[in-house]
């Protein structure tokens, strides 16, 4: 085992299990994006965020599978290994960015149409949609665009060195330690140089870590406090109109607001909450082999979200699974039907 470090066991196994779990969130990913492309006609509105949503996710995934690959390499290709470890990490975290800020757009999506509707006349409503959907479709390129741009910038200004260190004797018991020290520097596992020293790796960057962490904190902490906002509004919304008389009590609107709009925030608290931990504890801990379990179990979590996405947004929705699997009737029938309550609320069987 390295000094401060992982071992080759304990590294395989972390990419053993980024591999496995990663390749359930393609497979869900994927049929999401099938489906919203062969049933787009039956699907209508609900296409849009759901491919994107989906696109996001199977390409976070796509890539930090292929990042993850590298650690299986041999030692001959590590100055290549290197080089796309600093681009392909990064990247995973762009498209992961990318995806939190579309389940912030799919939640106000959702709010604004489900609130526009009933206090409007129904000519000036479908003025406003048309103008809403506009300004929606400006939002999902400004989405990609920007986190895009970021990584651009982020990858130029990398002052990582790309020469990895290498032993002047393969055969001499100190080139074997740095052949060992070399791998585990060079490890392309997420968020684990954020775990290494500079003393012992010449190649972590602190400034960039110190960026990543910031990063991850931010993107994590902003979709949870936007989503938990425009839900809670949504739901005071629906109560505001219980009490008018508008809604039945017994329809139970609120409660099946609540009901969906728990299970998309608990993915994410479930996903990127040993994430967070790792971060912290990365300022106090450099000794990565003893936080060994918590890697285990981010790496359980982090590969699983484009899973338990694509069960959330799609498969648990009864009306997606009619409508994918041969029904005739699109998820959106009626002209006047709420967005939020046709397509959020109807999740309970």
């Amino acid at each position: 085992m390295n000094s401060s470090g992982l071992s080759d066991d304990k590294l395989a196994a972390l990419s053993s299990i980024y591999i496995s779990l990663l390749s359930l969130s393609l497979i869900g990913s994927c049929s999401i994006l099938v489906l919203s492309i062969v049933k787009r006609r039956h699907l209508n509105e609900q296409a849009k965020p759901l491919f994107q949503l989906a696109l996001a996710d199977f390409l976070a995934s796509l890539v930090l599978i292929g990042a993850t690959i590298i650690n299986f390499l041999s030692y001959t290709t590590i100055p290549i290994s290197e080089v796309l470890c600093t681009d392909l990490l990064p990247l995973s975290l762009t498209f992961y960015c990318i995806s939190f800020l579309l389940v912030i757009i799919y939640a106000c999506e959702s709010a604004h149409t489900a609130q526009g509707w009933r206090e409007q006349g129904e000519e000036e409503h479908r003025r406003q949609s048309q103008r809403s959907w506009r300004a929606f479709d400006f939002l999902y390129v400004i989405v990609w665009l920007i986190p895009l741009i970021g990584y651009v910038v982020y990858t130029r200004t990398m002052s990582l060195s790309l020469v990895s260190y290498i032993p002047a004797s393969k055969d001499s018991n100190d080139g074997e330690n740095v052949w060992t020290d070399t791998r585990f520097c060079n490890s392309c596992i997420l968020f684990l140089q954020l775990h290494i020293d500079n003393d012992f790796c010449p190649t972590v960057d602190s400034h960039h870590n110190n960026f990543i962490r910031g990063f991850t904190f931010a993107s994590v902490l902003s979709v949870l406090t936007c989503c938990t906002l425009v839900y809670w509004r949504l739901q005071s919304w629906y109560r505001h109109y219980e009490q008018a008389g508008m809604f039945r009590a017994s329809q139970g609107f609120t409660g099946r607001i609540w009901s969906s709009a728990r299970y998309m925030i608990l993915v994410i608290i479930f996903c990127w909450t040993p994430a967070l931990v790792l971060i912290c504890l990365s300022f106090a801990c450099s000794e990565s082999d003893r936080l060994f379990p918590l890697f285990v179990i981010q790496a359980i979590s982090v590969s699983l979200q484009g899973f338990l996405n694509s069960i959330v947004y799609a498969w648990r929705r009864r009306n997606f699974r009619e409508a994918v699997l041969g029904e005739r009737l699109p998820l959106l029938p009626y002209v006047n039907k709420a967005f939020f309550e046709q397509s959020l609320s109807e999740t309970r069987h």
